[in-house]
């Protein structure tokens, strides 16, 4: 006889085609019905509130009188909460997101009562390879899990997955969804009809007699007759037991069946049993952008200057850095940070985003404030501060916007030793928007604006370093630039022809790639879950459309700018007749620092046409089947095509496992000859094509006008979410991207990975101006013109520097990105260093090396 453990719960989305504040309504009578109905009850529960807290933070906000009650339930483990703070996406949000998520979501469960000590991740659009390894490091050792599952990753339902490092959690799979049990009847007779189909299905792949059966569904009442029901049924047969369970109970069943559990290691992306939507890694591209740059503000510059701030006797407000991460967090469930929405719930997902980076640039800017104003000068002139967010000391290129009424500056050291710079871009800036004793002014003052490019050597540690800008002062080198044609430098050159075609020549192994950084566009008649070429596809490059071309050379610097008008099909339907009637401007700007082995490459699009998708292609004449790409805190290798996609269509799996793939910020392909990596700013997706395996196309946006749509070529049947149109994902207007590129000559070496560290850039810098919107009181402290907190010898790549979540202690994180273990380095601040989990828990275990794709946390209490 099985055993079937019936698990109560709900999914919790907090937006979709409703918005949040629909959610909150029907969430208040949701709660009211089952704190009611578990109260009127004691046989009922536990119930699993999705594994989310966020839910509870949001049913408080509108029914805060009901506290006690949630609390005494959850206290007697009636409504099991956690570990999570929010559902999230695991594909394409970042690795200090995931950390976050379960730190505050632990947080608020240590609050309330215990966590659930399950990685329980329902409804994510795929999984992440990293997910044991995050779990573990929580002291989580189970999971259960639904999208991306398929016999052909593991042939059953119960599994020991493990990451690359060495992380094992015990894993069950829903294979049919959180819902397959949802809305049963409350007659025995009824029930047995349409549990049968169910069960014959959940049963289908189980390796033991412990059956899963998770009975809730999207916002759906509590079905709190169901168990009463289930017990009546167990009179009336035997092929079944019904048990009232929690996740915890069945995998205690299933260690006690002592049985062998297969193992599994690697990403789980298989849409044969549900789509897990692949084009969301690139849908509404503005959003994808919008929370890179959130995350990467506030994990590698705020944080870390806060920690700073803190070391010298600043307050540290980590209230208000939680909120900005908690409100992140509440858009990177898989519809909110997949843009797969409405068009009003986008908007909203969108400006929580903005929101957070307009917070966390006012609590830079103040903290910038407060620290030049204790610096004492050494100097004449207005003081630089270049804050370094590496445990390493930094020698290298940081951008500086300054306004000045002077034709003539310099910048100098504090032993008066000048610095270079390059003006990469001037005009005029009206002072009263900047300056608010201006504001008020009949008259408009007028100052330069230049962005300027400028060379700092040895920038401490996690620390600082101060400069000052004299003005009406020569600078005392040729700050002028002159016209080019090509770039070059000791390593790379990049020449363009007269039709705008470019060639890279790789000079330290004489590699060439030839049209590299080609635009091509082609339609997308998809919605806003998955990209769909249209039937029969009309692509059209950037060749033949050129319409200028300029390059400069500076003192720092070269950068050459492409521009383009391509004609394009307007729509769909102008794509089916091959009628050019719109058109497309782009803009490449590529620069090639004289001190740096790679391409920083900056794309503005001026989107005006629908139904498209853009993308930039690398052809790297690298003749492997697979590749690699960065994760959460690791490498994965991929395969250049799926083996499934010659059996999808046979099979009839709901979704084509296409080559389209996310990543965080890095793919890269190559051999030992040569190869090509791209490191993007908040591009998410990249592409393998079938007719081009040799070469990356990285997605730049895609447009389309629907939430969803049926009967795509690589999605048949139904359609995804609702038939509803969504015009503002067509995202009109303005766009610009960022990424670097960097060729290989010598494969994934030392060399290489502390370039890509390199390009992604940890040097800020900041003028004081004595301008300022808001003005604080002094705080009269006196710090020292350069600072370290804290160093770390190590080739790991830098993650966080922060203060603890619930100690006087600061916390350090890197990573290794390689495939291969890297030492740990040493670490040297002034305090006692002990290595930690990402929970901020004493390392239990220490490995001698860094496993590949694993953090390395330490915890520095003074």
């Amino acid at each position: 006889m099985k055993t079937v453990h019936l698990i109560q719960h709900t999914h919790w989305d907090r937006e979709w085609y409703f918005t949040e504040n629909d959610s909150k309504a029907v969430l208040y009578y949701f709660m009211e019905d089952l704190l009611q109905r578990l109260e009127d009850d004691p046989t009922l529960g536990p119930f699993v509130l999705d594994g989310q807290t966020v839910v509870i933070e949001d049913y408080l906000s509108v029914a805060p009188h009901q506290e006690n009650r949630l609390r005494k339930l959850i206290a007697q483990g009636r409504i099991t909460i956690g570990p999570w703070y929010t559902q999230s996406d695991f594909l394409v949000v970042g690795a200090e997101s995931i950390t976050r998520n379960l730190l505050l979501g632990h947080a608020d469960c240590q609050r309330f009562g215990d966590a659930m000590p399950i990685g329980y991740v329902p409804d994510s659009f795929g999984q992440s390879a990293q997910l044991p390894m995050f779990l573990q490091q929580f002291a989580i050792d189970h999971a259960v899990i639904w999208r991306g599952w398929s016999e052909h990753n593991v042939p059953h339902s119960e599994f020991s997955w493990q990451s690359a490092d060495g992380s094992k959690v015990t894993t069950a799979v829903l294979p049919w969804g959180y819902g397959c049990a949802k809305w049963l009847p409350d007659d025995p007779q009824h029930a047995q009809k349409t549990l049968e189909p169910i069960l014959a299905k959940q049963t289908r792949f189980s390796l033991t007699d412990q059956v899963l059966l998770p009975n809730g569904n999207d916002q759906s009442p509590f079905e709190y007759r169901v168990p009463a029901m289930l017990d009546q049924l167990n009179q009336q047969q035997d092929q079944y037991h019904f048990v009232r369970s929690s996740f915890s109970q069945f995998f205690q069943a299933l260690e006690n069946s002592n049985v062998a559990l297969p193992e599994y290691q690697g990403e789980l992306i298989s849409p044969k049993y549900m789509r897990i939507h692949r084009g969301i890694f690139s849908t509404r591209v503005d959003i994808k952008q919008l929370n890179a740059r959130l995350e990467q503000t506030l994990s590698q510059h705020l944080e870390p200057l806060l920690a700073l701030n803190w070391r010298l006797g600043l307050p540290y407000p980590q209230y208000a850095v939680d909120s900005i991460w908690r409100e992140a967090m509440k858009s990177h469930a898989h519809d909110s940070i997949g843009g797969c929405n409405s068009d009003r719930v986008n908007a909203m997902v969108k400006n929580r985003l903005e929101s957070g980076l307009e917070m966390a640039h006012q609590l830079i800017d103040l903290n910038m404030k407060m620290l030049a104003e204790g610096i004492s000068a050494r100097q004449d002139g207005k003081k630089i501060i270049i804050f370094n967010a590496r445990p390493q000391a930094s020698t290298g290129l940081v951008e500086l916007t300054i306004f000045t009424p002077e034709q003539d500056f310099r910048v100098i050291d504090g032993e008066g030793n000048e610095c270079r710079w390059q003006i990469v871009e001037e005009g005029r800036q009206d002072m009263s928007i900047i300056v608010q004793e201006l504001s008020n002014s009949t008259e408009t003052t007028w100052y330069r604006k230049c962005k300027l490019l400028l060379e700092v050597r040895d920038i401490p540690a996690c620390g600082y370093q101060t400069l000052y800008l004299q003005e009406g002062v020569s600078a005392g080198f040729n700050s002028e630039t002159e016209l080019a044609v090509k770039l070059e430098n000791e390593w790379l050159r990049l020449e363009t022809d007269e039709r705008g075609v470019l060639t890279l020549t790789d000079k330290r192994n004489q590699q060439i790639y030839h049209n590299i950084l080609q635009l091509v566009d082609g339609g997308d008649a998809g919605d806003n879950y998955n990209y769909s070429p249209p039937f029969d596809d009309w692509l059209v490059s950037n060749e033949g459309f050129l319409v200028s071309v300029s390059g400069t050379q500076g003192s720092l610097q070269s950068s050459l700018t492409l521009n383009w008008k391509m004609a394009v099909p307007q729509d769909l339907a102008a794509r089916n007749e091959r009628r050019a009637d719109a058109q497309l401007d782009v803009s490449m700007t590529i620069t090639l620092a004289h001190s740096n082995a790679w391409l920083d490459v900056n794309i503005s699009v001026n989107n005006t046409v629908r139904d498209h998708r853009l993308q930039v292609l690398l052809p790297t004449n690298v003749q492997q089947h697979i590749h690699f790409a960065d994760q959460p805190f690791g490498l994965i290798e991929r395969h250049n095509q799926p083996p499934e996609m010659a059996l999808w269509q046979d099979e009839q799996w709901t979704e084509a496992p296409v080559a389209l793939y996310p990543m965080q910020s890095q793919v890269m392909m190559f051999d030992t000859q040569r190869g090509l990596c791209a490191v993007t700013e908040g591009l998410r997706e990249y592409q393998i094509n079938e007719n081009s395996q040799d070469t990356l196309a990285v997605t730049l946006l895609r447009s389309v006008g629907w939430l969803g749509q049926a009967n795509m070529p690589y999605r048949p049947g139904r359609a995804s979410g609702m038939v509803l149109p969504s015009p503002d994902s067509q995202i009109q207007g303005m766009h610009h991207f960022k990424l670097s590129v960097l060729p290989m000559n010598n494969g994934a070496d030392k060399s290489f990975w502390r370039d890509v560290e390199r390009a992604r850039g940890h040097l800020h810098a900041w003028l004081a101006t004595g301008w300022s919107r808001f003005r604080t009181n002094p705080h009269g402290r006196v710090f020292p013109p350069h600072y370290s907190v804290l160093s770390w010898d190590s080739e790991l790549h830098f993650s966080v520097l922060k203060k603890a979540q619930h100690s006087d202690a600061l916390v350090v994180r890197g990573w290794n990105p390689t495939a291969q273990p890297l030492p740990y380095g040493t670490v040297k601040a002034n305090g006692k260093i002990t290595p930690v989990t990402l929970a901020e828990t004493a390392l239990q275990t220490h490995h001698e090396a860094v496993p590949t794709c694993a953090p390395a946390t330490f915890a520095i209490t003074f």
